[in-house]
């Protein structure tokens, strides 16, 4: 599952990359509603924990790109928060470890 999600976030992120500046020329372009709808899926599949992800609706193919780059930078958002939600339980996790540890 660690694997999916890591697809997924990096997947989200290269996105908003490449698609900021087409969305800042032509906001109004049509988008095919296909892959975005696959990667929502693979997210949903990812992050059941996700009300945000869970909640997000697919597109049709009406959707233009300022649309999408605004739900794709959703999903990336509370996709960054979920990350760093488990690094700071992994590290809380690892703290409480080591202090039971210089206990003994």
């Amino acid at each position: 599952m660690t694997d999916l999600r890591n697809e997924v976030a990096q997947s989200l992120e290269l996105i908003v990359v490449n698609m900021k500046s087409m969305a800042e020329k032509t906001p109004n372009a049509p988008v095919d509603a296909e892959d975005f709808n696959a990667l929502l899926a693979r997210a949903k599949k990812a992050f059941l924990n996700l009300p945000t992800v869970q909640e997000m609706k697919a597109i049709d193919g009406r959707t233009n790109l300022g649309t999408i780059l605004l739900k794709i930078s959703i999903l990336q958002g509370a996709i960054f928060a979920d990350f760093s939600q488990r690094n700071i339980e992994d590290m809380e996790r690892e703290n409480e470890e080591r202090r039971r540890q210089r206990r003994w």
